[in-house]
């Protein structure tokens, strides 16, 4: 009778040494995949993916959630969820909350908030373990489902070329995506500027495939550097636009997002 053996790989220990080789090698996979989020006045934070990535390297089971509750509150309600990590013979647990009074979260849904009161005890509890580790990687310990946007401050007036040339943008360099803006995509005057008021972003994909993809990735390029997470974005563009998702915008629409979260939106 053959037996089937089963063997489960028990996690290294996690010195300094070994610390600071994961570190570099998740520096380099946060990177490709653009797992964090800047802040405009925290620093870089690891999105809950990054999190979980780290989890993979260091060979560690992902947290459990063991508890979900929801509690009145003064000014509203919050969901507050427990989650457990098991490692070395202990276990490290660790409390996420999501209140409806936060500016983020102002009148959503409550599966959306009991979901990200989940997010965030997932990674409290990793950061307890893995904190280390990101900062060596050269990013704030403090996972980014847990930072509060605030309204970004007015920016600085643009700079103009001298009298009787034609005023430029300075890009910032910090919130310059990783992709160029398509080359076209210009105000144009007249009978083009009414087809892109009529023309939605999504049926670029049968007649000018590139383009579609350049203005999607610079819309989301851009989103990342605004938003804590996608909910908060399609939160935003909802409020302001009745759309969930960029394809649905219409070229015109798709240009002044990208202005806007230039600029710097509330997010």
């Amino acid at each position: 009778m053959n037996e089937l053996e089963i063997r489960t790989e028990q996690p290294l220990p996690i010195d300094i040494q070994r610390g600071a080789a994961i570190a570099r090698q998740l520096r380099d996979y946060l990177r490709q995949a653009r797992m964090t989020v800047r802040l405009p006045r925290g620093g870089e934070h690891v999105r809950i993916e990054g999190w979980q990535v780290l989890c993979h390297m260091c060979n560690l089971p992902l947290p459990s959630i063991v508890s979900v509750r929801r509690e009145e509150r003064e000014n509203g309600y919050c969901y507050i969820a427990e989650a457990v990590l098991q490692y070395g013979g202990r276990e490290y647990r660790a409390y996420g909350v999501c209140s409806s009074d936060e500016p983020n979260w102002r009148g959503k849904p409550e599966f959306q908030l009991a979901s990200m009161a989940q997010t965030r005890a997932a990674g409290k509890v990793l950061r307890l373990l893995l904190g280390w580790i990101v900062t060596l990687a050269g990013y704030e310990p403090t996972p980014a489902e847990e930072m509060i946007h605030e309204p970004t401050p007015p920016s600085t007036p643009t700079p103009t070329a001298p009298q009787g040339g034609t005023q430029r943008r300075v890009p910032d360099p910090e919130l310059q995506p990783p992709i160029d803006a398509p080359a076209d995509d210009e105000p144009r005057e007249g009978n083009g500027h009414d087809a892109e008021q009529a023309t939605l972003l999504r049926d670029l994909q049968r007649t000018d495939r590139d383009r579609y993809n350049r203005i999607l990735r610079a819309l989301h390029a851009h989103a990342r550097q605004r938003f804590v997470d996608d909910d908060a974005r399609r939160q935003w563009l909802y409020e302001n636009y009745g759309k969930w998702h960029f394809p649905d915008l219409t070229l015109a629409q798709a240009r002044e997002v990208i202005q806007l979260m230039q600029q710097g939106v509330s997010a």
